[in-house]
Parts: structure tokens; sequence; C-alpha cells
């Protein structure tokens, strides 16, 4: 199990939100970094900013789950599931709502099943926030996110398996 572990935890991510010049990276499972190319954050604005992170969330957790799901493949761990237990686990799963704010509590993230994902940008961040702070801002959130949604996960888990 331990070069199992050792594989998910080295699946990394990177993807474009379409029609847009800005990037998001995973590694690590937690560790987001955002990036704009040149002079594309000093032309957004909030609306597009928040229909464009939640785009790149989207797309990393689906580039996560395929890589994850053929490390699974690969180690010949049958994840199927066996029962209405099991059914009953993923459904409970796909409801899982989470969430994350920055620090500053400019940027949250909500999540339902890490599927329905929504951003929002508070009035005024794009003029207000350098690149780099709004990337920061972002990260933070991003990351309160992923750990309170794999915290209740890991707690659904002991619930159904003990």
């Amino acid at each position: 199990m331990g070069r199992l572990a050792d594989r998910l935890d080295g699946i990394r991510v990177r993807v474009r939100a379409p029609g847009t010049d800005i990037e998001a990276e995973l590694r690590d499972r937690t560790n987001v970094t955002i990036t704009f190319g040149e002079s594309v954050y000093g032309f957004a604005d909030e609306r597009g900013l928040e229909r464009s992170l939640a785009a790149l969330a989207r797309l990393v957790y689906a580039g996560w789950l395929r890589q994850y799901r053929a490390a699974i493949d690969e180690s010949a761990l049958d994840i199927t599931p066996r029962d209405d237990r099991d059914d009953e686990f993923l459904d409970e799963r796909s409801k899982i709502e989470a969430g994350g704010r920055s620090s500053d509590g400019r940027i949250s993230l909500t999540c339902v099943g890490m599927q329905e994902i929504s951003v929002e940008i508070g009035p005024g961040t794009v003029r207000e926030l350098a690149e780099e702070e709004f990337a920061a801002r972002a990260k933070e959130a991003v990351t309160l996110l992923i750990r309170e949604y794999l915290a209740k996960v890991s707690e659904l888990r002991k619930r159904f398996y003990g």
C-alpha cells in the first residue's frame, strides 16, 4: 500500500481554463498554484475570474481523478462497489459540502461532491490585490476547500466502514 500512497501523493495535474491564459497546477494532493499569462490579471474582473477559477477547479479534479483511477488500476486494488453499503457510501460522498475562504475573506470556494464548484470573489478584489496576492489568497481558499472535503470523506468512510 505504501507504493500506491506514494503514487497518489505524486499525482500532478496542470490545466488551463478554457478560453483564457490562466493555469492551475495541483501537487501533493493539496498544493495548488494558480498562474496568469502576461497581462491577463490586469484586464480581469471578478465575475470572469470566478468562472475561470471554477472551471480550473473542475478540470483539476477531473485530471486528478483520471490519474487516481489509473494508479488504482495498476495496483490491482478493486474499488468497485460490491453491495448496497458501498453504493450508499458513494451516494453520500457525492453530497458532501465543503468550502474554503481566503484569510482576508475576499475569495471563497464551495463544492458539493467536488462536482458542483462555486467561486465568489469580493467586489474590488482585482483592483485592490496585486496578481501575486490574488494567487496566494486563491491558494489559501482552495487548500482549505480540499482539506475540508478530504476530512469529510474520511469521516464518512469511518462511519460506513469503521
